[in-house]
């Protein structure tokens, strides 16, 4: 019996290990690559999830509809020669969104001849009243400039997955490519 519980959890956590990952042209600028078994969310769960007049290029989810990718884009002044001061500034948006984070990782970085700004982090929000639950994620967001204008690549699943996530999160943003 306990040889079938360990195996039935071998296979659930790493089942996503055999997920290659497939590309997928976000548009002329931008291609990514996200494991097979992701698809487009559907205009229900974007309804559900984002709360925005201005919605994300492109936002795609696992099977379980926990994990999530998204590309979105906003015209800005940066320059690519920013990095450093527009991390500073996003990361002080990323500290006023939730209620604790936890730094894991974050910096510039160069993925396929480009850089980035890019945070690796766990997040929680506390419930304001008894309908609600604590949420807890781990989110590898990045940040690129082209032609002035501004990409955010975001990955999140819950913190209770990132283990099994973690190292997917790391393939797929070391895919990004930007032209």
């Amino acid at each position: 019996m306990k040889q079938l519980i360990f195996g039935f959890f071998i296979l659930t956590s790493f089942s996503f290990v055999g997920d290659k990952l497939v590309k997928i042209k976000i548009n002329d600028e931008v291609t990514v690559y996200l494991p097979s078994s992701f698809s487009p969310m559907t205009k229900e769960d974007i309804e559900q999830r984002y709360e925005s007049y201005r919605l994300p290029l492109a936002l795609y989810t696992d099977p379980s509809r926990l994990v999530d990718f998204g590309v979105n884009r906003s015209y800005s002044r940066w320059q690519e020669s920013d990095l450093e001061m527009m991390g500073e500034f996003y990361k002080s948006s990323i500290l006023e969104l939730y209620d604790k984070v936890v730094f894991l990782s974050e910096g510039v970085k160069e993925v396929n001849k480009h850089k980035f700004a890019y945070f690796e982090f766990q997040s929680t929000v506390y419930p304001e009243n008894e309908y609600q639950d604590t949420v807890r994620k781990y989110t590898y967001i990045m940040y690129g400039v082209l032609d002035g204008t501004t990409y955010v690549f975001d990955f999140s699943c819950p913190m209770s997955s990132q283990d099994e996530w973690r190292p997917v999160a790391e393939k797929v943003m070391d895919a990004i490519k930007l032209k």
